[in-house]
């Protein structure tokens, strides 16, 4: 056997081992899938059963009785939550999570966030603060999905906090490598984490301590869980902390210019499309006028397509410096057209448009882009 052929047989081997691993991730992720549906099912129903019995419904109880019952009740919440988190981590790690983003000011979310762990903080005697900009620009976000980030990391800032510590919520613009971007830190003055400690933090399954973690009802997923939802939105997380003093966390966000829009909105339906083995409709939008009433015109026009897009996933978006507006729909060709046609009578102003269909028309993405262009350029088709 030649050097060659040894390394040729040496790919071959390295290639099924590769592929043999990933059927192994794809069993490890649909066992988890299942058997956390199967458990959420009877624990839903375990729950209000003892909900109604909690509340009276069956017949008076005593003190008690009720005392048991809302323990009962505390416990199977927090078994929901763990199963939840695992469902969710396995989701994550498996690629299997679609994002469903829309531009959202994140101080909103923040607020939510506040208000939901109110009760919690209270219950430990927590000062918490907020100190929010009122010059962030909207970010790119899944709501429910940053929610959740946001969700996981106040509750470790109340868990792992002193009672009477303090926790502050700080959001601001910032400017990293050139680039804007939000930037969220979540303080607090608790028992913060030993230095040797914060490299692993962010692994699954690594709480910042056992018997800590086990006093707070965790499994040490949350950071996790966190982690690689705000990189998948192009994010970073990090923490700064000294023992017995407290902790920062802190994430910072992207904001994309409108010029960088298109092609990160375009990217990720092209990724998701593929993910979900459907078609992705790309439908540019133009007119003819004068400089001075094109931007006013198009704003017009690219909230009437807005309210017409109806899909969960689909995006409407600037292109091209904002001379023209883009839709990518998770649709073919006839789907699309239908999108078109009821904008039909809607708009007051002649509107020409170009379509292709990835990956039916293109598998590429910038001769999908190009296609969709020679599209609108023919002038032919109009609204």
């Amino acid at each position: 056997m030649t050097k060659q052929q040894r390394i040729n047989e040496l790919e071959q081997e390295l290639l099924k081992a590769h592929q043999d691993i990933e059927k192994l991730v794809r069993i490890k992720s649909d066992f988890v899938s299942i058997i956390s549906h199967e458990l959420r099912t009877p624990l839903t129903s375990i729950k209000e059963s003892v909900s109604l019995v909690l509340d009276g419904v069956t017949g008076p109880l005593n003190e008690n009785q009720s005392e048991f019952l809302a323990i009962a009740k505390n416990n199977i919440g927090r078994l929901t939550r763990l199963i939840t988190d695992i469902l969710d981590f396995s989701k994550l790690e498996s690629d299997r999570i679609s994002m469903r983003k829309r531009k959202v000011n994140i101080n909103e979310l923040i607020k939510e966030a506040y208000s939901m762990a109110g009760t919690g903080a209270g219950k430990k005697k927590l000062s918490f603060d907020l100190e929010l900009s009122d010059a962030l620009e909207d970010v790119w976000l899944d709501p429910e999905r940053l929610g959740q980030a946001l969700n996981h990391l106040i509750s470790n800032a109340i868990k792992f906090n002193r009672e009477n510590g303090r926790i502050k919520i700080i959001s601001s613009m910032e400017n990293i490598d050139g680039r804007g971007a939000v930037k969220v830190v979540i303080e607090d003055t608790g028992i913060g984490i030993m230095e040797n400690d914060i490299p692993n933090l962010f692994n699954h399954f690594s709480p910042l301590d056992t018997s800590m973690t086990r006093a707070s009802n965790g499994v040490g997923l949350g950071l996790a869980i966190s982690k690689q939802i705000i990189e998948l939105h192009g994010g970073d997380i990090w923490v700064e902390s000294k023992k017995d003093v407290g902790s920062n966390f802190i994430f910072t966000l992207p904001v994309y210019k409108e010029g960088e829009e298109f092609e990160f909105i375009l990217e990720e339906s092209i990724e998701r499309s593929e993910q979900n083995d459907m078609n992705l409709a790309l439908i540019l939008f133009g007119i003819d006028s004068h400089k001075d009433s094109k931007k006013e015109t198009l704003d017009r026009i690219e909230k009437i397509i807005s309210s017409s897009v109806r899909g969960p996933e689909d995006k409407t978006v600037r292109f091209k410096k904002g001379e023209f507006v883009a839709v990518m729909a998770g649709t073919d060709r006839t789907g699309a057209m239908k999108i078109i046609n009821r904008l039909r009578g809607k708009l007051e102003t002649p509107v020409c448009f170009g379509l292709a269909i990835y990956p039916d028309e293109s598998l590429d993405k910038d001769k999908l882009v190009k296609k969709a262009e020679k599209d609108l350029k023919t002038g032919k088709h109009f609204i």
